[in-house]
């Protein structure tokens, strides 16, 4: 090619009709050649743009590396594609795709570059980024929000985190919380009647326009519906609206379970004044502590126990070495006797804290093992009986819940009853039913009213209460005692 502008008539036809435009530049990046299709694309007269810097249009931030990539080409003889940012005749800016090839051999340095309108597909690609940053910032609004919520224990909490979320998410909405009463049908901001109608009719959760606002119904206290007002214009993309949605699903639940607190204080409060214990709290309380000990038995089998064994068995170890002098042998015999003797009694205190068996074999064979460990440490005669020759399936809370107050009742026997005799009996009819007696001093029956506090019978009356059982004690002083209790339950 001697002349960059000789061409073909075939080359000409091409050049005339592509879409793409086709610029032929030399080494100083001045424009030799450039197709007619500049016009449509760019905005340019083609024949003007001859002989101008070619890199005149694109943007500054793209330029400087845009001319790097042409004097790279030029260098390294080889094609290069990039994209970049041009402004147009119209001062409006468009994306655009180059490809740059050297022509070989060349005197002049020419390179052919081919460049393609890629603004619609930019535009796209934006449009698709800035959606998914949306999406990202949607999702992390929500799990904060939603997290932030487990703390949240009053209604003015409630309203400060979800009027500050919603400001930050939607800048325009403006939300405030309005108080609706429903038996009057007003709020206390004054309101058109025919707003005021609709707002009666809110569904909770729901999202209603009404002029020029958005209401929604996220909760109830006493004779209020609380509503909360966006501005309408300020929700724009449906995934902004799906987002609200869930926000609103959120807090209508923590605003439910605000007034499910709310009443528990209420109840607790009576309970105060009236000085009794309601069953739900004392079973909320006796499961409570059963976890606690179940946590610590493991923590104690898992850590300390596994210690001390581990200790005993360097120990023994240590003992069979026939380099040891005959008396630390013997010391560290004595040294083992006492590590076994903490092994065992911490195993005791797992088993105290999380009975065994008592999910493996149920009941009745853990209370059977019971009465047997208690009697090798005991002066008095524990005899059981049971009718329950089939095997008895009940649930696990009742199940640990008669195992303690059974515990309970050995317990006081030893520390209180100067017994030399206790009998249990369990049997099943139309309820489960046991009895407790023992040959001990008893106590006067002034201490069998629901206030008493001695002998640890507290405890016994309250676990059973827990069970929704009854408990019936009867004593006179010098005669023992005798228990009778009954749990409502269904056999299997």
């Amino acid at each position: 090619m001697e002349n960059p502008n000789n061409f073909s008539w075939e080359f000409e036809t091409i050049a005339k009709h592509t879409l793409d435009i086709i610029i032929i530049i030399d080494e100083n990046q001045i424009v030799r050649y450039v197709t007619p299709s500049i016009r449509t694309i760019f905005g340019l007269d083609h024949e003007g743009f001859v002989g101008t810097n070619v890199f005149d249009p694109v943007h500054p931030d793209d330029k400087e590396n845009l001319m790097e990539a042409h004097r790279q080409v030029l260098k390294l003889q080889i094609p290069k594609t990039n994209e970049y940012r041009v402004i147009d005749a119209n001062g409006e800016i468009k994306f655009f795709e180059s490809r740059v090839m050297p022509v070989p051999h060349h005197p002049d340095r020419l390179a052919v570059v081919t460049i393609r309108d890629i603004t619609d597909r930019k535009m796209m690609e934006n449009e698709l980024e800035t959606r998914k940053n949306r999406y990202e910032e949607l999702q992390n609004s929500l799990k904060i929000f939603s997290k932030d919520l487990s703390s949240v224990m009053k209604l003015s909490d409630l309203e400060e985190r979800l009027r500050k979320e919603i400001t930050y998410i939607l800048p325009n909405s403006k939300p405030y919380l309005l108080k609706f009463h429903r038996e009057e049908q007003k709020v206390e901001e004054g309101l058109s009647t025919e707003v005021e109608a609709h707002l009666a009719q809110l569904s909770m959760g729901k999202i209603v326009q009404i002029s020029d606002k958005t209401y929604i119904r996220i909760g109830d206290r006493r004779e209020y519906s609380y509503i909360l007002v966006l501005q309408l214009q300020s929700i724009n993309e449906a995934m902004d609206s799906i987002w609200l949605e869930t926000l609103i699903c959120f807090t209508v639940m923590v605003f439910e379970n605000l007034n499910v607190i709310e009443n528990l204080m209420n109840q607790l409060e009576e309970v105060i004044q009236s000085n009794e214990t309601p069953q739900w709290v004392l079973r909320l309380l006796f499961n409570l502590q059963e976890q606690q000990r179940q946590n610590l038995s493991s923590d104690l089998h898992d850590t300390i126990l596994q210690d001390q064994v581990d200790l005993f068995r360097r120990l023994e170890a240590l003992q069979k070495q026939n380099e040891l002098q005959y008396e630390w042998k013997d010391q560290l015999k004595e040294i083992g006797q006492g590590l076994l003797d903490t092994i065992h009694q911490i195993r005791m205190t797992c088993n105290e804290l999380r009975p065994p068996l008592l999910r493996e074999l149920g009941l009745e064979r853990a209370l059977e093992n019971l009465f047997e460990y208690t009697q090798l440490s005991s002066i008095f005669k524990i005899t059981f009986e049971t009718d329950m020759i089939n095997h008895l399936t009940i649930d696990e809370e009742l199940t640990i819940g008669i195992y303690r107050i059974t515990q309970e009742l050995l317990n006081n026997a030893a520390k209180h009853s100067k017994a030399s005799m206790l009998h249990f009996k369990m049997s099943k009819q139309d309820s489960l039913k046991i009895f407790y007696y023992d040959n001990g001093v008893g106590f006067e029956r002034e201490k069998l009213n629901p206030t008493f506090h001695s002998m640890g019978l507290t405890g016994i009356r309250q676990r059973v209460q827990s069970l929704n059982g009854k408990i019936e004690f009867d004593s006179v002083l010098g005669q023992g005692v005798t228990i009778r209790m009954d749990f409502p339950i269904q056999f299997s």
